[in-house]
């Protein structure tokens, strides 16, 4: 099914001049921001202790292999691959939402490009023993996951591929981590387009499904997490309206976190992201990201397009090659990298067989 055009012409460009740049994770810094001077210190070992705990160095080493030396965030132009993951049971993890944002010192300017889940893409395995072929980039994570836990480096290796951009550095966070903040914070305002039904955080369906109707309104954790998990519904665009609706809730997540006065939700917030998150970023370079935000001109989001696939009985999104390049160039640019990058792997739309998908990762 073809996307219509509204939807094929959907960018946003908006320009922002104040203290906030629109990423979920970054409410663990933009805390500092409201908080009195008495509680400043408190918070601050706080976070820092709960950033620590959440430290996690890549397979790689400390940079892109399409780099020629380690990036500074706090000089350099630098990307961060943010991930929203699904953690069940006895089962590899999956990335659910994907936002790759890109920083320019120069003109102060963010890029934000969401990544469907359900992108058809060939994978890559950052240890290039193994070919998993052309499949669902959400599954990326499970393979890597499987595989010694390296979840964050085969969704890394995979995106940088698919752009031929480096990512430098990536913050990742569990599902469990964004109920609980959204609370913390007291829920957050956002539009609901259509009717939208979706199974709870803890995957029940019928009386325990969550039921959101159309309007604007106050959602708590477990229904907002319903709205950005949605993609079946009537009316809800697929996996092309999920990424525009995780978009919306990010930019609600950081208005809302950026109004806070009360250093009991601050302290809740932290709390909600110990033990939910990791990165390799450090803690002083988180506190980098909030010196950047100070400067911001322009913020852009993008959203791959693309055309819903069920030719071999499975949902894809199929990407618009087209539209994917003017989104490679776009990054480069922003990156400031104007020597084109060596090749990956193809980004093919053939099947390759061999790969079975970890369980419950369809």
């Amino acid at each position: 099914m073809q996307l219509s055009s509204r939807q094929e012409n959907y960018k946003i460009k908006k320009r922002h001049r104040r203290r906030t740049i629109l990423l979920v994770l970054l409410s663990v810094v933009l805390i500092f921001a409201g908080s009195g001077a008495s509680y400043a210190y408190y918070l601050w070992k706080k976070a820092e202790n709960v950033t620590n705990h959440a430290q996690s160095k890549l397979a790689r080493g400390n940079k892109s292999a399409l780099r020629t030396f380690k990036v500074d965030p706090v000089k350099d132009n630098f990307s961060i691959l943010f991930m929203g993951i699904d953690k069940r049971k006895n089962e590899p993890s999956r990335s659910d939402a994907m936002v790759l944002a890109t920083f320019n010192h120069s003109t102060s300017k963010v890029e934000m490009v969401s990544i469907p889940r359900d992108s058809k893409v060939q994978i890559i395995d950052p240890t290039h023993t193994r070919d998993y072929g052309v499949t669902k980039i959400t599954h990326a994570h499970a393979y890597g996951d499987a595989n010694d836990g390296h979840g964050a480096d085969y969704t890394i290796a995979t995106v940088e591929n698919l752009f031929q951009v480096p990512v430098d550095y990536y913050v990742q966070v569990d599902f469990a981590a964004f109920v609980k903040i959204i609370n913390a914070l007291g829920g957050v305002d956002v539009n609901v387009p259509v009717k939208l039904v979706t199974s709870n955080s803890k995957d029940k369906k019928g009386k325990d499904a969550i039921v959101l109707e159309p309007g604007r309104q106050t959602l708590d954790g477990e229904q907002a997490l319903a709205l950005v998990r949605n993609r079946k519904s009537p009316g809800s665009g697929g996996d092309f309206g999920r990424g525009l609706r995780q978009m919306d809730v990010i930019k609600a997540l950081v208005h809302k976190s950026a109004q806070l006065s009360s250093i009991t939700k601050y302290s809740n917030v932290i709390d909600s992201l110990d033990g939910n998150f990791e990165t390799n970023l450090t803690f002083g370079q988180l506190l980098s990201l909030r010196q950047f935000a100070s400067s911001l001109s322009g913020i852009n989001t993008m959203q791959l397009k693309g055309t819903d696939d069920m030719s071999t009985g499975v949902y894809y999104f199929d990407l618009d090659q087209s539209y994917l390049q003017q989104v490679k160039t776009d990054l480069k640019s922003q990156l400031g990298i104007t020597a084109p990058s060596a090749e990956g792997s193809s980004t093919g739309t053939s099947e390759v067989t061999g790969a079975s998908v970890p369980a419950g990762n369809q």
